[in-house]
């Protein structure tokens, strides 16, 4: 377009050239004018040629600042683009973390109300527990029997000596009619027999399940004589206690002065 221009302008120059120079054939006069006319329009037209340039010039700076601020324009674009993609994944993130935070306190809560349940049972328990434990402390454990009167001997080598006569029984533990403490509870116990005898000689000891714990011997012949042994067993509940006779009858043992007791230390 700026070339077109200066074809123009260069034409309308020639043109009034030629004119001024079919002047200058008719009249000598006006040549030396038309000369001055033409050297002022070649100044216009270098200064006009100058001008162009100089926008041309000026129109491609801008252009090119044009070119960088829409390339600039459009990094920004892509770098909000991405920013944006950035925030949604982060606002996903946020997101499914509130969501998980949600379900692990949901889960705790629920924990919590199971602990809770858990912790009631418990402390029911041990309630239950520590009032079974009080209501065996306050029940004493204790018994005291004698031999009421004096049984014809047997003829077997061991026989449980019956003290058939209680004068306490706490606890209902000892029987009477077979001469058995059972235990009802796990514990200490201690036990305790006194054999007087009138005459004769008297073996025998106190069994734990059949078993011998502690051996008594009483030998009076001739004289009236007694004696006493004593054990503290730990006992389990259901464990039995009683006196075994293992001398044949050799003896006579005197009623009332003989007898047998018991009674809880301690439970365990």
């Amino acid at each position: 377009m700026h070339h077109g221009y200066f074809i123009a302008l260069v034409e309308i120059l020639g043109f009034f050239h030629a004119a001024c120079s079919g002047s200058g054939n008719n009249s000598g006069n006006t040549s030396s004018s038309s000369s001055s006319n033409t050297t002022i329009l070649n100044n216009m037209l270098a200064r006009e040629i100058l001008q162009r340039q100089t926008l041309e010039n000026r129109v491609a700076t801008l252009e090119r600042q044009i070119t960088v601020l829409i390339s600039d324009a459009m990094n920004g674009q892509r770098a909000c683009s991405a920013l944006q993609r950035d925030v949604q994944g982060i606002s996903l993130k946020q997101n499914n973390m509130a969501s998980s935070l949600q379900t692990i306190t949901q889960r705790v809560d629920s924990e919590n109300v199971n602990m809770r349940e858990s912790l009631g049972n418990l402390s029911d328990i041990t309630s239950k527990l520590l009032s079974k434990d009080s209501q065996l402390s306050e029940t004493p454990i204790a018994f005291l029997a004698r031999i009421s009167e004096r049984s014809p001997g047997p003829t077997q080598t061991e026989k449980t000596l019956e003290f058939d006569s209680t004068e306490f029984n706490y606890g209902h533990a000892y029987d009477a009619s077979s001469g058995t403490f059972q235990a009802p509870m796990a514990g200490l116990y201690n036990f305790q027999t006194t054999i007087y005898i009138l005459s004769g000689t008297f073996e025998g000891y106190i069994s734990k399940n059949g078993v011998p714990e502690v051996y008594l011997s009483v030998r009076g012949i001739p004289y009236q004589v007694s004696d006493s042994v004593s054990i503290t067993l730990s006992l389990s509940h259901g464990d039995r206690i009683w006196l075994v006779r293992t001398d044949q009858w050799r003896s006579n043992v005197a009623p009332r002065k003989s007898l047998f007791s018991g009674y809880l230390i301690r439970a365990t």
